[in-house]
C-alpha cells in the first residue's frame, strides 16, 4: 500500500468512526465521499479532498471543486493527516490525526429555498 493509499485508509476509519457511509469519491473528482445513510435511500453530502503533506493547494484543482459543489449539492471538505511524534496506537503505528475544514457556498439557485436541507436529508425517490 502506498503512502497515499495508507492516508485514504486513515481518512476512511475517521469518517467511518463519526458514523457515515464511505465510498470512493473519483467521479466527483475528490477523494471520498460521505452519506449520511445507505446510499441507495439518500445522496451523499460531502466531498472529501486530501491535501498534500507540504500543504500545497492548486489553486486551480480548488476553484474547480469549489465551483461545482453546488451543482453537485455537497459541501468540500479539505483534509490533512498529521501525526503526533512521538505518540503510538494500539497498532503500532503514529497516532494519526485528522484535521478538517469544510467550504461551504451559497449559490444563488439555493440561497433563497424555504427549508434547510440537513445532513442526510436528500433523499431519493423511490423507484
Amino acid at each position: 500500500m502506498s503512502e497515499w493509499e495508507a492516508k485514504i485508509a486513515i481518512l476512511r476509519k475517521h469518517f467511518e468512526a463519526k458514523g457515515y457511509r464511505v465510498h470512493s469519491g473519483l467521479q466527483f473528482g475528490c477523494e471520498l465521499v460521505l452519506y449520511a445513510d445507505d446510499p441507495s435511500k439518500v445522496h451523499s453530502d460531502f466531498c472529501v479532498h486530501l491535501v498534500r503533506d507540504d500543504d500545497f493547494l492548486d489553486w486551480k484543482q480548488m476553484q474547480v471543486l469549489v465551483r461545482s459543489m453546488p451543482d453537485l449539492h455537497k459541501t468540500l471538505i479539505l483534509a490533512k493527516i498529521c501525526y503526533e511524534d512521538d505518540t503510538i496506537d494500539h497498532t503500532g503505528e503514529r497516532k494519526a490525526i485528522v484535521q478538517e475544514l469544510a467550504l461551504a457556498t451559497e449559490h444563488a439557485p439555493f440561497r433563497h429555498k424555504k427549508h434547510k436541507i440537513e445532513v442526510g436529508g436528500q433523499i431519493k425517490p423511490p423507484k
